[in-house]
């Protein structure tokens, strides 16, 4: 099953994925002008954009581009793949046709019967076969896949229109189920401690008609999760509301993407991301951007591995795949060894400055008591000056040592220089009042510290 799987998370991935977008935020749809928040794209922005440029492709069906296609469908029986021979459209059934099924030396011939499909139940589980039909003076063959143990494959093979008048039926609509394709993953990477969370879902309906899924296709995002945004790429039809994410309406034959992503924020070493699908999910794939001693880990997990950053041209990459996880079955992910900054200097700072500014009120009178607060005003700016320039100090440093992505490290240095530059015109031009996250500006509008 597992054969050949990092070579292909390599082309799937890393031969898509491993790029940075300046100026590229969440928060309404990736890459709007209307609204944007302070953390940039990931590392799959050339995943996003791929799969933009496939969407319109997606949103009227071509049967000529789904020719030769094996499809996985678990509603056949086990070891049956079928065969359905049209010309141009789903409205143009080829009834009474032979096709041929190859198996090794084997060569089986079925007909088409009166929805233009032939059906095959020869073969041994894993055997390589393909499928090919000679159909107005044309061969027409499919690509090669693995004989059927569990479930059944569908494959159409499309020939070309008679006459340009032939007729065009639209699709119909039927209840039924999609699943998360096998290339459908999820994406971990690392903010100031908060990770950002990227769901790049392919919804697959292997049926020839419209489905309604049933229930409808609609998840909560994980408590706590921020700022959730529809990626570009994404279906129109995909909407967030609040933690809620949906997809009105029914789903074509094919591949509807349905890409979207949030940000959590965490507060120690390790938490645990849990999520549900409304779909099954056929194959669990999961990367997450490395640092440190950081790990991923899960139950659901049949391989896992790690890219250095020579393979992937970025940050090195931790990924765990895993079966088929049913629709409504939790995911949860364990990530350990979080970078992130304790709270207790804070608390005994707040603590000592709380004792300081009490035991300064209770001691002194009138004027004193303000000489005191400003006092102690100024000292909490000038600790937060030198705090300020640590951490400068510090990205630079992370930079040199190629420690941290250009694109965060130009973010974070233009952050930290503003904020210095703040606390220095109010330790110069007069102090504001100081709170223990945020100042104030001189003209009354809030800032962050």
């Amino acid at each position: 099953m597992w054969e050949g799987v990092e070579s292909v998370m390599r082309t799937n991935f890393l031969g898509r994925s491993i790029r940075r977008c300046e100026g590229l935020r969440l928060n309404g749809n990736c890459g709007s002008v209307e609204t944007r928040n302070s953390f940039g794209c990931p590392v799959v922005v050339v995943v996003l954009l791929l799969f933009s440029a496939i969407t319109a492709l997606l949103a009227q069906p071509d049967p000529s581009q789904m020719s030769g296609i094996p499809r996985p469908d678990p509603n056949l029986p086990n070891g049956v793949v079928t065969v359905r021979v049209i010309r141009g459209s789903f409205a143009n059934n080829v009834v009474g046709h032979p096709v041929e099924l190859r198996a090794g030396d084997r060569v089986v011939t079925a007909d088409t019967d009166a929805e233009g499909r032939a059906t095959f139940t020869v073969g041994s589980p894993g055997e390589r076969a393909f499928v090919a039909t000679d159909l107005d003076g044309r061969l027409i063959e499919s690509e090669a896949f693995p004989m059927p143990g569990r479930g059944g494959v569908a494959v159409m093979l499309v020939g070309n229109r008679l006459e340009a008048a032939d007729p065009v039926e639209p699709l119909a609509v039927r209840p039924g189920r999609v699943s998360l394709g096998p290339d459908s993953r999820i994406l971990i990477e690392l903010g100031e401690e908060n990770v950002e969370v990227y769901y790049l879902l392919e919804v697959l309906n292997i049926a020839d008609h419209q489905v309604a899924p049933q229930p409808s296709f609609e998840f909560l995002l994980p408590a706590g999760a921020q700022s959730g945004t529809v990626l570009q790429g994404s279906s129109p039809r995909t909407l967030i509301e609040g933690s809620e994410v949906s997809v009105s309406g029914e789903f074509s034959p094919g591949v509807t993407p349905v890409q979207v992503a949030y940000v959590l924020p965490y507060s120690g070493g390790s938490f645990v991301l849990s999520q549900a699908f409304p779909a099954d999910f056929d194959q669990l794939l999961v990367f997450a951007e490395k640092w440190g001693s950081m790990d991923i880990a899960s139950g659901l997990f049949d391989r896992r591995g790690e890219m250095g950053a020579d393979e992937t041209g970025g940050s090195p990459l931790m990924w765990g795949a895993g079966r088929e996880i049913s629709a409504g079955s939790p995911i949860l992910l364990e990530l350990n060894g979080l970078p992130y900054h304790s709270s207790w200097p804070r608390i005994v700072t707040l603590t000592v400055s709380g004792f300081i500014i009490a035991f300064s009120v209770w001691g002194s009178l009138g004027v004193q008591v303000k000489r005191d607060e400003e006092r102690e005003r100024r000292e909490v700016l000038k600790r937060r000056r030198e705090k300020l320039f640590t951490d400068l100090v510090r990205v630079e440093h992370q930079r040199r040592q190629g420690k941290i992505q250009t694109t965060r490290y130009g973010t974070r240095r233009a952050a930290l220089i503003e904020q210095l530059q703040r606390v220095l015109r109010e330790l110069e031009g007069g102090l504001a009042p100081v709170g223990g996250a945020a100042s104030v500006h001189r003209s009354g509008t809030e800032a962050p510290a």
